[in-house]
């Protein structure tokens, strides 16, 4: 997949899952930003004890819960891109997620490459 460039973005909003999340590891990035908790349907979390970081698949009997953060901008959603590998071990998609005040909305998340799902599923 390729990079979507900044002026062809659907949404603003990204959900993260792992280590992008509120007081983890990678959240510097994204410090100061509101954000909500969050449930993303038809998909599970895995976390290999080999990677030391976890990925979703779809799954339509699971959810996994994260934050949305709102409002990035475009250049934020590239830097986060080249953080997260997008294009290789990551291909950034948009999902629709429920927030827990009950709003529905699209946001972004990254999705695994087929490497990382066929070498850890």
């Amino acid at each position: 997949m390729e990079r979507e460039e900044p002026k062809k973005l659907k949404s603003k909003n990204l959900f993260v899952y792992g280590t992008l999340q509120h007081g983890l590891s990678r959240n510097y990035i994204l410090r100061g930003l509101k954000y909500e908790k969050a449930t993303l349907s038809n998909y599970r979390m895995v976390t290999p004890r080999s990677l030391g970081f976890p990925f979703i698949i779809r799954d339509d009997s699971s959810n996994v819960r994260g934050e949305v953060y709102f409002d990035l901008e475009n250049s934020l959603i590239n830097q986060i891109d080249i953080i997260e590998g997008e294009g290789e071990l990551y291909h950034r998609i948009l999902v629709n997620v429920g927030l827990d005040s009950g709003i529905k909305l699209e946001a972004f998340t990254y999705y695994p490459s087929e490497i990382l799902i066929k070498n850890y599923i």
